[in-house]
């Protein structure tokens, strides 16, 4: 399966423990099978950091049943419980630590959502009702996903193929 990691840089040997621990699926190197989506990464990064020049990573990925993998079918319950999770920094229960997390993001639009419902939560002004409300509303996001290898176990069945330039 091939893989994409848009970035400023050509990245030819992932470390899965570099990088933000506050995001979707915790601390890993995150990949999509969506080139669309990681050119519109680098496109993004390019703003953010002022630069003109970005790289297009291609990987290809090969499963492995040796790998624990955690794959989210959508926009569920248990994704947004993990996100949450993540994203407030909370401890991850043992049972809950994967070599691979396979889900959607939580990209710009969707963490707006999400954000409201953890600020109900906080308020204890979250329901059921509230939960299903939102998850209802984030079927309707732009189609993305995100692969993100957490151990360097995972990254054994990742090999960099090359890399694209965007200017």
């Amino acid at each position: 399966m091939i893989l994409y990691h848009g970035s400023l840089e050509i990245i030819e040997e992932p470390n899965p423990f570099i990088g933000r621990k506050n995001v979707d699926f915790g601390q890993g190197f995150y990949l999509t099978d969506l080139r669309e989506q990681a050119v519109r990464w680098i496109n993004r990064r390019k703003r953010q950091a002022s630069q003109k020049k970005g790289f297009l990573n291609i990987y290809e990925y090969t499963e492995n049943s040796d790998l624990k993998i955690k794959k989210f079918n959508g926009y569920c319950e248990e994704w947004l419980d993990f996100v949450i999770l993540n994203r407030a920094g909370s401890d991850i229960p043992k049972n809950m630590d994967y070599d691979v997390v396979i889900g959607n993001v939580a990209d710009d639009e969707v963490i707006v959502a999400v954000d409201s419902y953890i600020e109900s939560l906080a308020k204890g002004r979250a329901t059921k009702n509230t939960k299903l409300a939102l998850l209802d509303e984030l079927s309707f996001s732009y189609p993305n996903n995100q692969y993100a290898f957490k151990t360097i176990l995972s990254l054994n069945f990742l090999k960099f193929i090359n890399s694209e330039a965007f200017q």
